[in-house]
């Protein structure tokens, strides 16, 4: 097993940091937070032109077949700078989902808009329990004459507001792995969307569905099947997750290590001190464990490989990691990094959604035992 990055990685890595760091500073994460789209439409665009968007489609929908590994150098930097866009859920989440699952209408009429940059798909998942997994999903689809209608609510949905379609996730059976995926308008009759305020700042929507009439031709998959070709996915955006945490960890090292050195007290540097190099450690132990767990993750992904087992463990150390990670920059820093004013903050607050966001430790740490039983 090889987990460095290949040459053409390292390639897509450098263009990705230079890329953010110009269009993308803190200045502008900023800007884009307290905004209502959320995200910088022409920057979306930028990283269409860029074929980030559909790098891991085929190309006959615009795409040019790369692997996860590819992407995920890109995510790395995307973590460094906490740059706010749809990719994580409307390329992932949803775009992987349609291309593993959909019929040949669906991905023609979808996934080369989104690697375009001209069409985003939000994934409706999470429900008001708040448990992840195909037994957190209760939305009810019941069968109609024309196809189902749906009936329930989701939450923590992101980029609701400037989706074209939903993908939503609904119960269709009384299995744990009964789900069916459907293509929802979001201007549906039936159909509430509301803001959620939450402290990562990112644009998440609450959705109320009642009596949502969705026709046969807007079912992605096969009825009951929708956990099988979801699962693969979510597994695969869980790792690039990590690679998020693990860009961010690399900032947040940066940002301790520098004031560290350049804060002065008791005249010398407090990074002279024993007990700020601890909290330093912790921080560069943190990230360092999370990249090599999900690079091995990715890399099996990558090959075929069983790596179920390899991503829990990725995505669960991970949870823990970054809360870790922020807590001790914090700690470095003491008061100044709270104040808004400090990047510090940023990473703190994001920390909080990528903590939880595709499972948290708790969730990942049962999948692992229940792979050990198997």
């Amino acid at each position: 097993m090889d987990t460095n990055f290949n040459e053409q990685q390292r390639a897509i890595q450098s263009s990705a940091r230079d890329f953010f760091q110009n269009e993308c500073p803190t200045t502008v994460v900023r800007e884009l937070e307290e905004s209502d789209l959320g995200y910088s439409q022409e920057m979306w665009r930028e990283m269409a032109d860029l074929g980030w968007l559909g790098l891991t489609y085929p190309e006959r929908y615009g795409g040019s077949e790369g692997g996860l590994l590819d992407l995920y150098v890109i995510y790395i930097e995307m973590g460094r700078s906490i740059c706010p866009s749809p990719h994580l859920a409307a390329v992932i989440r949803a775009g992987e989902t349609i291309l593993a699952a959909g019929n040949d209408d669906q991905k023609e009429s979808i996934l080369p808009k989104i690697a375009a940059g001209k069409m985003v798909v939000a994934p409706a998942f999470m429900e008001p329990a708040g448990e992840y997994g195909p037994t957190g999903i209760q939305l009810r689809a019941t069968v109609s004459p024309n196809g189902h209608t749906l009936t329930g609510a989701k939450i923590l949905v992101p980029y609701a507001h400037v989706a074209q379609h939903l993908l939503v996730a609904a119960r269709t059976g009384d299995a744990a792995e009964a789900i069916t995926l459907f293509l929802v308008d979001p201007h549906a009759h039936g159909i509430a969307i509301e803001r959620m305020d939450n402290i990562a700042g990112y644009p998440l929507f609450a959705i109320t569905l009642n009596n949502v009439s969705v026709n046969a031709a807007n079912v992605v998959g096969k009825v009951d099947g929708g956990w099988r070709a979801l699962a693969p996915v979510l597994n695969r955006a869980a790792v690039l997750q990590c690679a998020e945490i693990v860009g961010a960890g690399e900032r947040v090292m940066e940002l301790a290590v520098g004031y560290a050195k350049d804060r002065v007290q008791f005249g010398r540097p407090i990074g002279q001190y024993q007990a700020v190099q601890y909290l330093c450690s912790d921080i560069a132990i943190g990230m360092h464990v999370t990249s090599l767990l999900s690079r091995e993750a990715a890399w099996l992904i990558d090959e075929g490989e069983p790596s179920t087992k390899h991503v829990s463990i990725a995505k669960g150390y991970a949870s823990g990691a970054i809360q870790l990670i922020v807590h001790q920059g914090q700690e470095v820093h003491a008061g100044v990094a709270f104040m808004l004013e400090h990047d510090m903050q940023l990473y703190t607050r994001r920390a909080k959604h990528w903590e939880f966001n595709l499972g948290d430790s708790a969730y990942h740490y049962e999948k692992i035992a229940e792979a050990l039983e198997a």
